[in-house]
């Protein structure tokens, strides 16, 4: 310990005045960069779930996002060491490829113009939003602020009214209404294995988020809720050197919840109990069964695609325009080399994803999101009704590129930078700063401290005997 009359050396005193100049400073940035990550994360939600709010709002939302999103993006792309680059160069790519059908074969019907000019613009600026994601935080509030909007959009299902036996929230379809809702549970599950909410929200919101989604009366989207929930599961317990009880904790529930609706399936909704109770109907007798069998017919026969928009006049179907299925509507439309273009480029994401999750909780979080919504896809909507699947793939390049590693370190690099050239072991047992031995030698040999006054001298004393006795 330092005795009475011993002071900091200058290089100890010129260090901690750094430090507690660069903790202030970071503190301060913190404090600036939350009202920034929130303003990323809104940005994507506001061009995925604008069409669920009334038009007005919505169409507030549509525009707000679309201007900051340009913004954001380009001052992104000259930030030095940026991501956005690489997200930006192979979204671009990804959509040259699905622009091809509709460049090589004009669309014929006012649909497919429609379909083509939406999915060069407003799916490609929500797809190309996601590059402004800078790291885990932004994916953090990503989620919260799309859980928001789904506990939002669950009280309009719950209180708005019934379109038939179904609630489409502010009006919109009960369809695109429940897959926001399903994606909020996903975020809400990702957020509670995070410890980011306690055990008694997350029950309270998940018990709201599971009567909204009832009753929009979409089995789609809460079969591809299920799925995506248990992959989060999954992949939770893949992470390495992290308590691992909250997810039991999930699949308790999830298995509670699977044996309820087995003994009673009588509690759920009139086309949720159809499914469980018989889905053979909904496999093969339904529309969506005709829709399959004749899309197979098309994909056989025309290998080069039938153009965008062009799917009811090869199938005779004129009372739909899309086969309520995009894998089949690619590959039916635009052929046979952009479909599996696509499908691969999920499966290759996907499979980067799962083994990231071992080490990353974010990849786990997008490998969840992205099963969702290929099985929401595979149920109902078009291409341009698939935006949150596009997002899905480019959020899933970012973290395959490293976006969301190793975040902590960085956070502490500025203080790093303030200690380096300092001297080891400054900090003493209690938490306080200590000046080490060979420095409080230097002050008692007389050296002037920071303060400018000296130490007292001290006598001299011999080494012999005449010294050890004056010693003692």
């Amino acid at each position: 310990m330092m005795t009475r009359g011993d002071t900091w050396s200058p290089v100890i005193g010129s260090a901690v005045r750094a430090s507690r100049t660069t903790e202030s400073g970071v503190m301060s940035k913190q404090r600036g960069g939350i009202w920034s990550t929130a303003i990323r994360a809104a940005v994507i939600v506001f061009l995925l779930n604008f069409d669920q709010f009334p038009r007005t709002v919505g169409r507030a939302f549509l525009i707000t996002g679309a201007v900051l999103a340009v913004l954001v993006v380009l001052h992104d792309l000259f930030r030095p060491a940026s991501r956005a680059r690489v997200v930006v160069f192979w979204v671009l790519l990804m959509f040259g490829v699905l622009a091809l059908p509709g460049i090589l074969r004009r669309p014929e019907t006012e649909y497919g113009q429609q379909k083509f000019f939406l999915l060069l613009t407003l799916t490609l600026l929500a797809t190309i939003s996601v590059a402004i994601i800078r790291g885990r935080r932004d994916v953090e509030m990503f989620a919260a602020i799309f859980l928001g909007c789904g506990v939002v959009l669950a009280l309009a299902a719950l209180v708005g009214e019934p379109q038939g036996d179904r609630s489409g929230g502010f009006g919109s379809n009960p369809i695109w209404l429940a897959r926001a809702i399903g994606g909020a549970m996903v975020a809400l599950a990702w957020l509670y294995f995070r410890s980011r909410l306690s055990g008694w929200w997350a029950a309270g919101i998940g018990l709201l988020l599971i009567l909204g989604l009832f009753a929009t009366g979409s089995r789609g989207p809460l079969v591809a809720t299920a799925a995506a929930v248990l992959t989060l599961v999954l992949a939770g317990l893949r992470q390495k050197g992290r308590r691992r009880r909250r997810e039991w904790v999930g699949v308790g529930l999830m298995s509670s919840v699977v044996a309820a609706v087995w003994a009673l399936p009588s509690l759920l909704p009139p086309r949720m109990y159809a499914l469980i109770v018989d889905p053979s109907e909904e496999l093969f007798d339904s529309a969506r069964a005709d829709m399959r069998q004749r899309t197979l017919s098309v994909i056989a026969e025309n290998p080069g695609g039938v153009g965008y928009g062009n799917w009811n006049s090869h199938t005779w179907m004129i009372e739909h325009t899309y086969p309520h299925n995009l894998w089949l509507e690619l590959t039916a439309e635009g052929g046979w080399l952009v479909g599996g273009l696509f499908m691969l480029a999920v499966a290759v994401v996907a499979i980067g994803l799962w083994r990231s999750a071992g080490t990353d909780p974010v990849a786990g979080f997008v490998l969840a999101t992205l099963t969702f919504n290929v099985l929401a896809v595979s149920t109902s909507g078009d291409i341009n009704a698939s935006r949150p699947l596009f997002c899905s793939l480019a959020l899933g390049l970012l973290v395959l590129i490293g976006a969301t590693r190793d975040e902590g370190a960085g956070r502490h690099r500025m203080l790093g930078d303030a200690y380096r050239h300092g001297p080891p072991s400054w900090q003493g047992v209690d938490g306080r700063w200590r000046a080490p031995d060979r420095h409080l030698a230097s002050t008692r040999r007389g050296v002037p401290p920071v303060s400018g006054r000296r130490e007292p001298s001290r006598p001299r004393v011999g080494h012999g005997r005449a010294g050890e006795c004056a010693r003692r």
